[in-house]
């Protein structure tokens, strides 16, 4: 019975990334208006031509940016080019119409699973530099990460945007979240869960960080702990859900690699396939995907 149960929910998991897609969602619901400066490494990432889809990201350096792997990805597993992305920093309200900044490369961890989530992390390098300024109007400044083990029932913070293309867009988010048990979270996700990642529950059950805009961060103690990557529901579940977010801590020495890479990966194949960043292509590799496992789970 457990077995059934376990496979189900690879299935639904799956039908829930398909139908994510269908219609935008945003990634807070019932957080609170963040104060400008609160999150000053937090940035908004545009992605495709035109810009209709969105990531959150981090700023590293004055010259790197990280966020989600599957955030680079397009709907057919395909690493898009550098030119397919643009970021905003310093901001509290996105602006589609606003000047923004382009990135130079991309690259994401060789590999990034999309059956497991594993590896779910990529470091986008800007085009000139960030500029830090020391008077913080607004307050721009990179992100001190986790290097400590957070305990489980930590009070941590999630922040994004609720962006939509072409709608008035709220301010910056910020929703309290728990350190949600390990043991828990991983019955939840029947045993998906690694040590390079790690769970979060809201507070409160109506309260949620969705699906569609990966790659934000979570804070715990001011410093950047994880980078949000896969869950279930999207506060409007009755049932347990959680968000998992890939663990930086993890990743530091993968980080500070890229920082010193030379070569420029190129738009097309990635040494593992992934899921898309967001983009409605996304139901065609997602529902291949569900097919395939469905066929998997039957032929066993």
């Amino acid at each position: 019975m457990a077995d059934t149960r376990g496979r189900w929910l690879i299935a639904v998991l799956l039908l829930q990334v398909v139908a994510a897609q269908t219609e935008p969602s945003p990634l807070i619901i019932g957080g609170s208006p963040a104060a400008l400066g609160a999150f000053p490494a937090h940035v908004g990432i545009h992605i495709g031509q035109p810009q209709t889809l969105f990531c959150g990201g981090t700023i590293l350096n004055t010259n790197h940016i990280l966020t989600a792997g599957s955030c680079v990805l397009d709907g057919q597993n395909m690493l898009r080019g550098a030119a397919q992305f643009a970021f905003r920093s310093g901001v509290v309200i996105i602006d589609a119409n606003a000047p923004s900044v382009g990135i130079d490369r991309v690259f994401v961890h060789p590999l990034y699973n999309p059956f497991t989530f594993e590896n779910d992390i990529a470091v986008l390098r800007v085009f000139g530099t960030i500029n830090f300024p020391q008077v913080a109007t607004p307050n721009v400044a990179p992100a001190e990460l986790q290097d400590r083990i957070v305990p489980e029932n930590s009070a941590c913070q999630v922040v994004g945007w609720n962006w939509q293309p072409n709608v008035a867009n709220q301010a910056l988010q910020q929703l309290g979240v728990l350190v949600h048990p390990r043991v828990a979270c991983n019955n939840l996700f029947n045993g998906m869960i690694q040590n390079s990642m790690l769970c979060v529950q809201p507070t409160v059950q109506t309260q949620a960080l969705c699906l569609p805009n990966r790659g934000g961060g979570l804070y715990c103690n001011g410093r950047l702990t994880g980078i949000v990557s896969f869950g279930l529901g999207c506060g409007a579940n009755t049932t347990e859900t959680a968000t998992v977010v890939t663990q930086v801590r993890y990743y530091q020495q993968w980080i500070l690699q890229q920082f010193v890479r030379n070569d420029n990966p190129q738009a097309g194949t990635t040494p593992m396939p992934g899921i898309g960043g967001g983009s409605a292509s996304l139901l065609v590799s997602a529902a291949a995907i569900l097919f395939a496992t469905i066929m998997m789970l039957v032929m066993r």
